[in-house]
């Protein structure tokens, strides 16, 4: 069906078939290119929320949107980590994976983190790496130099995807979830091959799982831990898991289970941008309440563990713990500051 033109693409969508994953690809890149009137793109993406999308569709769809992306010549000797998730869950929580990567990084794993300001929430993690006064405009050269040399790095989604500037009015019109929201932590420029990715909705765990082994990703965890789009101490957390081998398993998790309290949502909420960027240097600093020192230590823990630098999420805490209680992260937020924003050479 490649090439065919958008009226019979509809009308096939419409009637229920499925696009195989070059047609995915061939399609979402006319939509991205400018090919196809707002009409029918709304039209497309409508159509194709209702119907639900495939592992095929949501793979060739982020193939299409990889290859559009701004790449960052990231180059390490080992694992290469993400941790954006979808966002959506409209709940306004401490920028737990934004905190994290820092105990993470301190812990010894290496990360290019993707990601956008907020949509559903007061504070994405761009709005709180901004308030910080992180430079969120440097070039994929100067990325790449930071991962290298800070252990990690920030990737603002909206600089790197130049092709979602014809897609972003269409989605602001449509006010609904399109496929778009889960293509973000699906497409990352660094080309990272470990994801820590949370997820709005538990049904999506299995799926997304899939894709991120259809895109050649080496481990992940895909997760959705009650109401947001992390671990959660609030209780268990529905996780499927991407294996090495490219086997798919799917399992619970508790905080108890790796060492860690239960806490109720309120006990890491969060705010706006400068609410949120106090919280993350009081959860670095030792000095936030334990909801959200615990919150922070499953994420980061479970970046550690997609790093290899644990054997188990019960290790990667315990490694997380570590890293926080020795004053590890806090440097590691300082020395990433720094870097960012001094002038390149």
């Amino acid at each position: 069906m490649t090439g065919l033109p958008i009226g019979e693409l509809l009308n096939r969508i419409f009637d229920g078939e499925t696009l195989d994953r070059q047609m995915a690809r061939d399609v979402l890149g006319r939509l991205m290119d400018g090919q196809l009137s707002q009409v029918q793109a709304s039209a497309l993406l409508a159509a194709l929320r209702m119907r639900g999308e495939t592992v095929e569709e949501i793979t060739g769809f982020a193939e299409a949107m990889r290859a559009r992306a701004i790449r960052i010549p990231v180059n390490v000797d080992g694992p290469l980590v993400d941790t954006c998730g979808t966002g959506g869950t409209g709940v306004d929580t401490i920028n737990i994976s934004t905190t994290a990567m820092f105990v993470a990084a301190a812990g010894g794993a290496r990360l290019a983190k993707h990601g956008n300001v907020g949509v559903t929430r007061k504070s994405g993690s761009a709005n709180v790496l901004a308030e910080l006064g992180a430079d969120l405009d440097a070039s994929p050269e100067r990325l790449a130099e930071s991962v290298a040399v800070t252990g990690m790095a920030f990737i603002f989604a909206r600089r790197f995807h130049p092709a979602m500037g014809f897609v972003a009015p269409i989605r602001a019109d449509l006010q609904a979830r399109t496929i778009f929201n889960n293509l973000g932590p699906l497409t990352n420029p660094a080309g990272a091959d470990r994801q820590l990715m949370g997820v709005y909705d538990p049904r999506l765990t299995e799926t997304l799982a899939a894709v991120l082994r259809g895109l050649g990703l080496k481990r992940a965890l895909v997760v959705h831990g009650d109401v947001i789009d992390d671990f959660t101490v609030t209780g268990p957390s529905k996780v499927t898991e991407l294996a090495e081998d490219g086997s798919l398993t799917t399992y619970v998790v508790t905080p108890e289970e790796v060492g860690l309290g239960r806490h109720p949502l309120a006990s890491f909420a969060g705010g706006d941008p400068a609410t949120n960027a106090r919280h993350l240097r009081a959860v670095l600093a030792g000095e936030a309440g334990p909801g959200m020192r615990d919150v922070t230590l499953f994420n980061a823990g479970a970046a550690l563990y997609l790093a290899e630098r644990a054997d188990t999420l019960a290790e990667g805490v315990a490694l997380a713990t570590e890293a926080l209680d020795s004053g590890a992260a806090l440097a590691k937020l300082e020395e990433y500051l720094d870097f960012s924003r001094r002038p390149a050479a």
